[in-house]
């Protein structure tokens, strides 16, 4: 054969447009995800990239490198991003690789498709540029062709609906058999360089002219897609390989004696070779030369080489034919068949399609395509069936744990019943007396002394109940003032009245101290009751003083006087005890453990040694087995915290991801869980085995309690543990009666001082009530005094009067009539005349009037009369100007009268409605409810305004405790308070209120006429 290699076919490339991936893919982010698109910015520049770099892939391995790594990044982008006509909506236009016919779609299927047909192309173009004069140039090349055979498989049998021609079914299909059939011819070639056996070489070129003859017959059906020059070259390498065979055949024949057969041929031999040398590679030059050697597909050599090939075939066929004839004709002389009658030769395939799954080594695929671009995405569609698996191994996990709890639930109860390993220290301490028992105190005493010592460090129950104490007796002082403020007032007010008469106008305080008396009942009664809960504190905790002092020298880290008390109680509980042992004991023993060394026990003396050994030798067994459990225990706990941190650590988002499309969730969940199965068998064999050490166990330690030794010493610790647990017991109701003492203490304290307050603030009110009441009485005293003086000068001034008008020359002077009147009023200050009354003096002249002073303030307790009219009456001419009565003004009309706007009479507040102090302290300490103080809270004092001008403006009118008739005098009025308070009326000014009109005419005695006009008469 020819040392120029037989020319390959490569596959065309597909061109592609540029795609941008980016903003598509950002608003799927937004839309669907419900995530920031700027988060996976990097993400998608990648992949938008990564198709930049596909477009210029080269005819290399590299090429190939980064066309699979895009296509692999598109299988796992589907899985995440559903790219169609519906969703994400990207026109993908690829060109046609042999007519160059754009085609656009939205499927990311036909995007994938392209892509793989590009790999096929690469693969090719890989294989048609080895050097195959070497043995590794034509491995590669038998790979490769394989491989691409592989890829066109996938797309056949993965993608349908081809949208392009190239893509097509026929032309898919026609595209791997001519990939198998060129690397079934670099198996032949490298058989005949490696000078195989004849019938061997044979049966390969027959599969590969039967590989050919079926690409020109399918190569009819897609002939406006193919190159018409692949379509020659088909048919040349059916002829060249036609040859071959019959050649190696040949050979065959002749080294099997059938030399007749061998002619025949040699025959068919050079007949195909002369074919495929003459009109066939003449028609393949042609059609290479004309369509640019299939547009690179074809070397440009190949109609030359291949003819070459085929003459040279040819020429051996026929050198080997003449020579052959002649043998056969003068040596052999063995008959010719006719070609029609030769058997057909056996043909031997020697490819297939290599998966496109295994064009990579795991390693290499995971090197090539890289990290799922998106992997920080996670459908919701894998977040559900992730949580499903999550799920599973939460079902995993709680068996095992239950299984765990179970059998440490087991091994408690067990020691527990057993009381191990406590159990086995009474058989190590000395037996036979008192310092067998663990004379310390618990842990938990312990920290009762520190808690008792830490209350009285900060607060000693003895300081509370001082200051308890001195509260109580400061708010019964203040109860007490309360009650001799109120007395005193009532008395102050009660004197006035004997000594004004029905003049005196203020209210009794009976009524108006009613409700602070009431408050004050209310605060002495909560007083009271809140002793009688001291009184129980205080007995409570008479009975627990010896422990709480025993507790608080034992607290703060001083335990020595707690460990002296609980050794002296069990000692003495123990004394008889041991002293009657002693009694029938003369010889001491150590230790239980130590019975066999020196002191035999009652008997033998071998069977005491012999007692003592078994004694300590099952007391070893027990700490044996009870050291067994424990390291079963920590080891399946370990196994445990091991299978629950895997399955806190696993995730399997990206193999979901990956397998999506499988639809096959059960099986890949129960293929996962298998790696938990070790674990699982682990600590099933760890119960199991605890099982057993626990018979074990327990067959041990009955053995062990059913000794002599063993119940006489069970009885002592069962005396001295019943003695420790009700010290024990003693010491708990000691710590919890001081702690609710102590807190019965605070509590107290809080009610007392709020009792206090409210008391404080009753004081306050009552104070403010006496001093207003003071003032009141000041200030009526003072009206009361001036009106009697003003009457009495009234008086005086219409008997001066009478005594003038008389004309009588014995009259006295005026010195005389002075001295008199200072008299009268010395004598009687506040009598009121009884007798009948003199004439009205005369009124002083108006500008007499003028000079008076002007009251102000007008007395509350009496009202202005009305003067009767009286017509006036000439003065006589005798009489002095000064004395002339001055023009009465005529009396007003009735129905002026009733215009004019009444005298306001205005009660006093604290007639007017009971006294409250809401507005001083005492208010607030009544909006903080008491706290129950043993069940008792302070009495609620009813609101009730502040004894203040400012409460009177709010206050209903009272009705007066006797429904009779109010006369003037008892509704006294406050000037300054009406000033303030009283709501704004048409009210007449007391400036201009007319003075008090003088009493009743009357006969006076002193002037009947028959007297000597003294006054002194």
């Amino acid at each position: 054969m020819a040392s120029s290699q037989i020319p390959l076919v490569s596959v065309p490339f597909k061109r592609t447009d540029d795609v941008n991936w980016i903003d598509s893919l950002n608003r799927y982010i937004a839309q669907q995800y419900q995530d920031d698109p700027k988060k996976y910015a990097q993400e998608t520049y990648t992949l938008n990239r990564l198709r930049q770099d596909m477009r210029g892939a080269g005819k290399d391995l590299t090429g190939r490198d980064l066309l699979y790594r895009y296509f692999g990044q598109l299988e796992l982008l589907e899985l995440r991003f559903p790219v169609d006509e519906k969703h994400i909506k990207i026109l993908f236009t690829w060109y046609d690789a042999f007519s160059g016919k754009a085609t656009s779609q939205h499927s990311l299927a036909y995007e994938k498709a392209s892509v793989l047909f590009n790999i096929a192309a690469t693969l090719s173009a890989i294989a048609s540029a080895q050097n195959r004069a070497e043995a590794d140039g034509r491995k590669r090349a038998f790979h490769f062709l394989q491989a691409a055979a592989g890829v066109f498989d996938y797309i056949n049998d993965n993608f349908l609906h081809a949208p392009s021609a190239d893509l097509s079914r026929e032309t898919v299909k026609l595209l791997g058999e001519l990939m198998l059939a060129q690397a079934h011819e670099c198996f032949l070639e490298n058989s005949i360089r490696e000078k195989k056996k004849e019938g061997l070489i044979a049966k390969l070129a027959s599969h590969a002219v039967w590989a050919y003859a079926n690409l020109v017959d399918e190569s009819a059906e897609v002939t406006a897609t193919l190159e018409k020059s692949w379509i020659a070259l088909f048919q040349v390498k059916h002829r060249y390989y036609q040859a071959i065979a019959q050649q190696f055949k040949a050979l065959a024949c002749e080294a099997a004696g059938q030399y007749g057969e061998q002619v025949a041929r040699w025959t068919v031999a050079e007949q195909a070779g002369k074919e495929g040398a003459g009109r066939l590679c003449t028609s393949l030059i042609q059609q290479a030369t004309a369509s640019n050697h299939a547009h690179g597909t074809l070397p440009p050599d190949t109609g030359p080489v291949m003819q070459e090939l085929c003459k040279a075939l040819a020429a051996t066929c026929t050198e080997k034919l003449a020579a052959a004839t002649r043998d056969n004709d003068m040596i052999y002389h063995d008959q010719v068949p006719q070609a029609s009658v030769l058997t057909p030769i056996d043909r031997l395939n020697a490819v297939k399609s290599v998966q496109i799954v295994d064009l990579y080594t795991p390693e290499e695929m995971t090197k090539v395509i890289g990290q799922d671009i998106f992997t920080r995405l996670i459908p919701l569609s894998v977040h559900e069936r992730a949580s499903m698996y999550s799920e599973e191994q939460a079902k995993l996990v709680r068996a095992e744990d239950e299984k765990c709890d179970d059998a440490k639930a087991e091994l408690r109860s067990t020691m527990e019943y057993m009381k191990l390993p406590q159990a086995l220290d009474k058989f190590k301490r000395p037996a036979a007396t008192s310092d067998a028992i663990d004379m310390d105190p618990p842990t938990t005493v312990f920290q009762w002394a520190d808690a008792v010592a830490e209350k009285e460090k900060t607060q000693s129950v003895r300081v509370l109940m001082d200051q308890l104490e001195q509260i109580k007796i400061k708010a019964r002082h203040a109860l007490d003032d309360v009650g001799i403020q109120l007395d005193q007032e009532m008395k102050e007010c009660e004197s006035k009245r004997v000594v004004y008469g029905d003049a005196w106008t203020q209210a009794p305080s009976g009524t108006l101290t009613q409700q602070f008396r009431q408050d004050a009942r209310n605060h002495r009664q909560a007083l009271d009751n809140g002793t009688q809960s001291d009184s129980h504190l205080y007995r409570q905790f008479d009975t627990i003083k010896k422990e709480v002092d025993q507790l608080r020298q034992g607290g703060g880290g001083a335990r020595g006087s707690l460990e002296r008390v609980f050794a002296e109680r069990l000692t003495t509980a123990l004394a008889d005890d041991d002293a009657s042992k002693a009694k029938t004991n003369s010889v001491g023993v150590d230790s239980l453990l130590d019975l066999s060394d020196d002191v035999p026990a009652a008997g033998s003396d071998a069977a005491g040694a012999a007692s003592g050994e078994s004694t300590k030798d099952k007391v070893k067994g027990i700490e044996s087995l009870l050291d067994k459990l424990y390291r079963l225990e920590k080891d399946r706990a370990e196994t445990l915290d091991d299978l629950k941190e895997r399955t806190r650590q696993e995730d399997i988002s990206q193999l979901l991801i990956l397998n999506k499309k499988s639809g096959s969730e059960q099986q890949l969940f129960a293929n996962e869980l298998e790696k938990y199965r070790p674990h699982q068998q682990r600590i099933a064999g760890s119960i199991q085995q605890q099982q057993r050490l626990i018979q074990d166990l327990t067959a041990a330690f009955k053995v062990l309690m059913d000794g002599d030794d063993a119940q006489k010493l069970q009885l002592t610790w069962e005396k001295a543990e019943n003695q420790k647990r009700k010290l024990v017991d003693q010491f708990k109701h000691a710590k919890d009666t001081y702690m609710e003492t102590h807190d019965g203490l605070l509590k107290g304290i809080q009610y007392y001082q709020q009792l206090a307050g409210a008391v404080e603030s009753l004081l306050t009110n009552v104070r403010s009530f006496s001093q207003e009441r003071a003032k009141e009485r000041d200030q009526l005293c003072k009206t009361l005094d001036s009106s009697n003086l003003q009457r009495d000068q009234a008086l005086l001034k219409e008997r001066l009067s009478m005594y003038t008008t008389s004309g009588s020359p014995s009259a006295p002077d005026v010195s005389q009539l002075t001295e008199r009147a200072q008299q009268l009023t010395l004598q009687q200050p506040m009598a009121t005349p009884t007798t009948a009354h003199a004439p009205p003096l005369p009124a002083p002249p108006i500008q007499q009037q003028q000079q008076q002073p002007m009251y102000h303030h007008q007395p509350m307790y009496q009202q202005p009369q009305q003067q009767p009219f009286q017509p006036p009456v000439a003065p006589s001419p005798n009489t002095p100007q000064q004395w002339q009565n001055p023009p009465i003004p005529p009396k007003q009309p009735l129905q002026q009268q009733q215009q004019q706007p009444p005298f306001q009479h205005q009660q006093h507040a604290y007639q007017q409605q009971p006294q409250t102090y809401q507005q001083q302290p005492y208010q607030q300490h009544q909006q903080q409810p008491y706290q129950p103080y043993p069940q008792q809270q302070p009495p609620q004092p009813q609101q009730q305004p502040m004894y203040t001008p400012t409460s009177y403006q709010t206050m209903p009118q009272q009705q007066p405790m006797h429904p009779q008739p109010m006369q003037p005098y008892q509704q006294p009025q406050n000037h300054q308070f009406m000033q303030s308070m009283a709501p704004p009326q048409q009210q007449q000014p007391f400036g201009h209120q007319q003075p008090p009109p003088p009493p009743p005419q009357q006969q006076s005695p002193y002037w009947n006429g028959s007297g000597s006009g003294s006054l002194m008469d």
